[in-house]
């Protein structure tokens, strides 16, 4: 053998040695992604509603019950002892209080037998003294209120109650946002987002009815849903313990609110975050002060390395993230069109000892094209633009995993097929009472003025040849074939628009840590025989 062939074949064996170390990482990665723990919380496939009679048949026309009302849902019937209160309000989207009290106190029956036929009569499987207010940001102000629940016993404590199966707690919320004329976003995202990842709230569709004295008065379809909390049944870290020097926690990206301790944090204090980081766990009433400095201290020391100019900084930034939680939240708020997400009602949470995780998914009644100001674009992607996002999608690992992730999803959760039969039976299951829904809000529902101010309005948009398009719809069966159009187009971009990402990436962190160990290993194994060949001839 020459001296030349010799070379040749030493640096051969070298170059296969380093691309075998460099798909190390991926194919770990990718076999994590394959051998994911997936909780499917309690979601359910839903039974059709098996009733065939006029679903206004005992619904007076001031909307209260006649006897024998009964629906194929759990029945939800909230008395109060005073009307709600107007606890804030909003100035150039700024929340401010008004003094009032937001709580007042009030009583919850729920029933559900079953047997898919629900009563007002029927016994309660679960009921508990209450206190009670409104919910939401856009959605406070609008005709159909939606609540926050804290359970209690008679004597005031806080009363833990499994609800609909979904696990004893003693904080829930009604979900019945009237800007989602389908009524089925929330739990379309929710339930598919919990066969992805498990990250998602237990929700459960269900009728409110208002007890007033011996009249019930219909309220409409809702969602009984979890709070995001700290618990065995919704994120399991560990409970906050003010003699530990680290502490899990839970926080969330949002708007400034009254009603969370708002954190001081690196990005938002050099002005480079206009978002505000609010904290959910430990609570402002038990939290230490140098328990909030090591949150604060925590996640600046995250976003300085997510934001780092150096490659060498920014590389160590799956050290503190669980970056499958971050590809999961992605895709699924991308696949939805979810934009608020990233920046608002955006939820994050740390267990000691751990990476960052997102999650879980939240609040998708402006998504799927719902969106007030403008139509949707279905063949562009927008969540690499929210916050962290706008740096991780820098990366090729990670632009990578996003494609090797969709690429699966794309044949189970997120193929069309299957999300369209989850569709298809969410609306059968709710047949009767979004009915029911559509009959109590019409005055909003078919209202296209745009002038009530407690109302949602999508607006008008100018087409390619700038003719001007109302988006208003009052037919329900056309807003489940909007969802299913936005989802089909939309997915289907996805495929090619996570290749176009590529192009935007400036660092690969591929190879780095144990593999450049491992790389200068292999280097000084075969080059060294090579430079002793090369001396010795």
């Amino acid at each position: 053998m020459s001296q030349g062939q010799r070379k040749a074949r030493l640096l051969g064996v070298c170059v296969l040695m380093i691309l075998a170390a460099a798909g190390c990482g991926f194919l770990r990665s990718y076999a994590a992604y394959q051998n994911r723990d997936i909780n499917r919380n309690t979601y359910f496939d839903l039974p059709a509603d098996p009733h065939t009679e006029d679903p206004l048949l005992y619904l007076e026309e001031d909307y209260t019950l006649r006897d024998g009302f009964h629906s194929n849902l759990p029945i939800v019937i909230l008395s109060m002892e005073s009307e709600l209160a107007d606890y804030k309000g909003f100035k150039d989207q700024q929340e401010y209080l008004t003094g009032e009290e937001p709580y007042i106190g009030g009583h919850i029956s729920v029933i559900d037998n079953g047997t898919f036929d629900n009563c007002i009569t029927d016994k309660p499987v679960a009921q508990s003294d209450l206190l009670i207010k409104k919910r939401g940001h856009t959605s406070y102000e609008f005709d159909k209120a939606q609540y926050l629940l804290k359970l209690r016993t008679a004597e005031g404590l806080e009363n833990e109650v499994d609800i609909l199966g979904m696990g004893a707690h003693d904080s829930w919320i009604l979900n019945g946002s009237m800007a989602d004329k389908s009524m089925i976003r929330n739990y379309l995202a929710y339930r598919i987002s919990s066969e992805v990842s498990g990250v998602a709230p237990d929700s459960q569709f269900c009728e409110v009815v208002i007890q007033d004295g011996d009249r019930y008065v219909y309220q409409g379809l809702y969602l009984m849903m979890e709070t995001v909390a700290r618990d065995v049944n919704r994120i399991p870290i560990d409970s906050f313990n003010e003699k530990n020097l680290y502490t899990s926690y839970i926080i969330r990206r949002d708007r400034f609110t009254h009603f969370d301790k708002m954190l001081e944090t690196g990005r938002r204090l050099s002005g480079l975050s206009e978002e505000w980081i609010g904290l959910k766990y430990p609570s402002e009433e038990r939290i230490t002060d140098a328990a909030l400095h090591y949150i604060e201290k925590d996640f600046s020391t995250i976003e300085q390395v997510i934001y780092a100019d150096r490659a060498d900084v920014f590389g160590t930034y799956d050290k503190l993230i669980d970056v499958d939680t971050f590809v999961d939240y992605f895709l699924l708020n991308e696949y939805f069109g979810n934009y608020d997400a990233g920046m608002h009602s955006t939820y994050m949470y740390k267990n000691s000892g751990e990476p960052l995780k997102i999650g879980p998914v939240w609040d998708f009644d402006q998504a799927m094209n719902n969106y007030a100001v403008e139509e949707m674009e279905t063949g562009t992607m927008a969540f690499q633009e929210r916050p962290f996002f706008d740096r991780l999608t820098k990366d090729i690992r990670f632009v990578d995993a996003l494609q090797a992730r969709y690429a699966v999803l794309q044949k189970s959760t997120l193929s069309h097929d299957h999300v369209c039969d989850v569709i298809d039976e969410t609306t059968a299951y709710i047949r009767s009472a979004r009915e029911r829904e559509w009959y109590r809000w019409a005055a909003d529902y078919y209202d296209d003025s745009g002038q009530n101010w407690h109302n949602y309005y999508l607006l008008d948009y100018l087409d390619e040849e700038n003719m001007l398009v109302s988006r208003f719809n009052d037919n329900y069966d056309q807003e489940i074939y909007n969802i299913k159009t936005y989802l089909y187009k939309h997915g289907r971009a996805m495929q090619t628009e996570l290749r176009v990402l590529e192009k935007s990436t400036v660092y690969d962190t591929s190879i780095r840590g144990e593999n450049k160990l491992f790389l200068l290993l292999v280097m000084l194994l075969f080059f060294m025989p090579a430079v002793l060949i090369i001396r010795k001839d």
